[in-house]
């Protein structure tokens, strides 16, 4: 018995073109969000922040363009989280293991960011002007110097979450485009 498929002049059936067209595209749209999101913290990580405060003239100077350069970063984020968390949804075929594993990773990627926005990053603002702008003059003992230290940290440790949750999700990913 024979069936009828219509085809398309490149000989591929025009059902499956369409389909794994758009698949590809899915794909191809996730990759490159995260591929951005990633590569746009990792820049600022190991880049942006570092030169900046090796190579301008004050420390000051290099905090205000890091925070300036961090503010971006984050913005970028959290719109390419939520355009992510979007496109996760399409992905129905997608075994379930691998998908609420993506989810996790990719929840975990926006609180971090969503928590350095609205908690660390303004809180920083906030008391490096009542410190009157310039740090390095503020005693390291000064509770704010120390309250500024520490919210430091909480904002490298969530930057470094959201990377390492960042790499995982592209692994996963990647191995369940794989397996499609």
């Amino acid at each position: 018995m024979m069936k009828a498929i219509s085809v398309e002049p490149d000989n591929q059936p025009t059902t499956a073109n369409h389909r794994n067209t758009g698949w590809q595209f899915l794909a191809f749209a996730e990759f490159l969000l995260l591929g951005l999101w990633l590569g746009a913290m990792c820049f600022f990580s190991f880049a942006v922040a570092p030169s900046a405060f090796a190579v301008l003239p004050s420390r000051h100077l290099a905090g205000l363009v890091v925070a300036s350069a961090l503010t971006k970063v984050e913005w970028l984020g959290l719109i390419f989280g939520g355009l992510l968390l979007l496109l996760h949804f399409f992905k129905a075929r997608q075994q379930q293991t691998s998908r609420r594993l993506s989810l996790v990773l990719l929840l975990l990627m926006i609180a971090a960011t969503a928590a350095l926005r609205f908690w660390v990053s303004p809180a920083m603002n906030a008391l490096r002007l009542s410190m009157g702008g310039v740090i390095d003059d503020i005693l390291p003992t000064d509770p704010l110097r120390v309250q500024f230290n520490n919210l430091h940290q909480y904002s490298v440790w969530l930057m470094g979450a959201s990377i390492l949750a960042g790499v995982a999700l592209l692994f996963v990913n990647v191995r369940s485009w794989f397996k499609r």
